[in-house]
C-alpha cells in the first residue's frame, strides 16, 4: 500500500513538473518582467563557439529561469519562505520593519574600479578650465543604518565620501549632504521600495549643493506640489518580491510661478527627440514609475530654460540627479545632462567642457564605488 501512494505521488508530482514545463514551453513569452523592473532574457542563437564555451547552455538555463510559468509566484513563495526562517535580507535587499534597504558592503567596492573612477574626475577636472564641483549622496544604507538588521554588513559611506574629497582636494569642489540629510531621517526623504531619495530628499540636497554652486536657493514655499501617484513599488521591491513595506509615493515640484523649462532634448547616442517638459507622466501608468523623471536614462540630456543669465551647468550623473533637476532648473539658462553608462566613445563627441559655467559630477555612493564608466571622464 505504501508502494502505491509513494508511486501515485510521484506520478502526481512529475504530472505537474512537465506541465509546468510544456506550459513554459507553450505560453506567450513576455520580454519584460513588470514585477522585477527588468528586460527577461532572450532564447540565445546555437552556435558552435557557444555550444564549445557553454555560454549557450547557460544562456538556455537562464532564459528558462527567466520564462519559467508563474515565475514571479514562485519568487515570492521563495523570499516569504526565507523570511518565515528568519532571514533579513533578500536578494541584496534587506528587510527592515519600515523600509526596504539595498545592501551595499566593503566587498562591494572595487578597490581598483574607485581608484579609477577617482582618478578620471580628477583629470577631468585638471582638464578643463570650468570649475568642478561633486556630490556623492549617501543612500539609505547610510542614513538608516541603526535600522539594519543586527551584524549586517555595511559599508562606511561617510568614510568613501571623505576618502573622495581628500584625493580630489585642490581639483574638486566636494559638497557634502549627509548632514541635510541625516537631519530629516524622520520625514520622507527616500522610498522606501526603492533605492533613490525622492523629490523632498532631492529638494534637501539642492539647497545644500546650489548655494556652494553660489546662488541662493528657492524656499520650499515656493513649490506646489502634486501628489503624481502612490502605488510606486521600485527597485528594492523587485528584487525582494516583499510587499510588507507600504507602497511609496510620487511627488513632483512644480514651481510657484511660471515654469522655467523652454524644451528638453534627449540624445541616446543615435537620435535626438524634443520634449516640453522634464516630466514625463506617461511613465506614471508603469512599473517605471521614476521614469517619470527626465524618462528613460540617455547618453546626453539638454535642457533650456528662460532664466537669463547665461548660465550654463554640465551634470555628470546617475538617475540620483533626475530628482533634483527641476531645482536647478531655476538657476540656469541651459543645463546638459550626461550619462557616463551610455555615452558611445569619447564624451567630448556630445559636450565641450570649456563651453559650461560649472560642472557638477553627481552620483550615489553605490554607483560610484562600483561603475565602470566613471574613468572614461579621464579622456582627453
Amino acid at each position: 500500500m505504501k508502494k502505491v501512494q509513494q508511486m501515485i505521488s510521484a506520478v502526481i508530482f512529475l504530472a505537474v513538473l512537465f506541465g509546468l514545463m510544456f506550459s513554459s514551453l507553450l505560453l506567450p513569452k513576455k520580454s519584460v518582467s513588470e514585477t522585477e523592473n527588468r528586460t527577461l532574457a532572450e532564447m540565445p542563437q546555437l552556435t558552435a563557439a557557444g555550444v564549445k564555451d557553454k555560454s549557450y547552455m547557460d544562456g538556455v538555463e537562464t532564459y528558462a529561469a527567466d520564462h519559467f510559468v508563474l515565475r514571479d509566484q514562485w519568487v515570492a513563495v521563495k523570499s516569504a519562505a526565507e523570511l518565515a526562517a528568519g532571514k533579513k535580507e533578500i536578494g541584496g535587499v534587506y528587510i527592515t520593519d519600515e523600509r526596504l534597504i539595498g545592501k551595499l558592503t566593503e566587498d562591494d567596492v572595487d578597490e581598483a574600479r574607485l581608484k579609477q573612477s577617482i582618478d578620471g574626475v580628477r583629470a577631468f577636472a585638471q582638464n578643463t578650465e570650468t570649475p568642478v564641483a561633486m556630490l556623492l549622496a549617501p543612500t539609505a544604507a547610510e542614513v538608516y543604518s541603526d535600522t539594519l538588521p543586527a551584524y549586517a554588513p555595511n559599508l562606511d559611506q561617510q568614510q568613501l565620501i571623505s576618502r573622495v574629497a581628500d584625493d580630489l582636494r585642490g581639483d574638486v569642489t566636494m559638497i557634502n549632504v549627509y548632514n541635510s540629510l541625516y537631519a530629516m531621517r524622520n520625514e520622507y526623504i527616500y522610498y522606501r521600495t526603492d533605492h533613490h531619495w525622492t523629490s523632498y530628499g532631492a529638494f534637501l540636497a539642492y539647497q545644500t549643493a546650489i548655494k556652494k554652486l553660489g546662488f541662493s536657493p528657492v524656499s520650499y514655499e515656493m513649490y506646489n506640489i502634486e501628489h503624481a501617484a502612490d502605488d510606486f513599488r521600485g527597485t528594492l521591491y523587485s528584487k525582494s518580491l516583499y510587499r510588507g513595506i507600504e507602497p511609496d509615493m510620487i511627488d513632483l515640484y512644480h514651481y510657484n510661478g511660471t515654469d522655467p523649462v523652454t524644451s528638453v532634448t534627449i540624445n541616446d547616442g543615435l537620435n535626438e527627440t524634443e520634449y516640453q517638459s522634464i516630466y514625463f507622466w506617461d511613465f506614471l501608468n508603469t512599473s517605471e514609475k521614476y521614469s517619470v523623471f527626465l524618462g528613460r536614462n540617455a547618453a546626453m540630456v539638454t535642457v533650456r530654460t528662460n532664466v537669463k543669465n547665461d548660465k550654463k551647468l554640465l551634470l555628470i550623473k546617475d538617475s540620483y540627479a533626475n530628482s533634483m533637476l527641476p531645482f536647478l532648473t531655476e538657476h540656469y539658462s541651459e543645463i546638459v545632462l550626461l550619462d557616463m553608462r551610455y555615452v558611445r566613445g569619447d564624451y567630448h563627441a556630445y559636450v565641450d567642457p570649456d563651453q559650461f559655467s560649472q560642472v557638477l559630477v553627481l552620483y550615489n555612493v553605490s554607483n560610484f564605488a562600483t561603475d565602470g564608466n566613471i574613468k572614461l571622464l579621464a579622456a582627453q
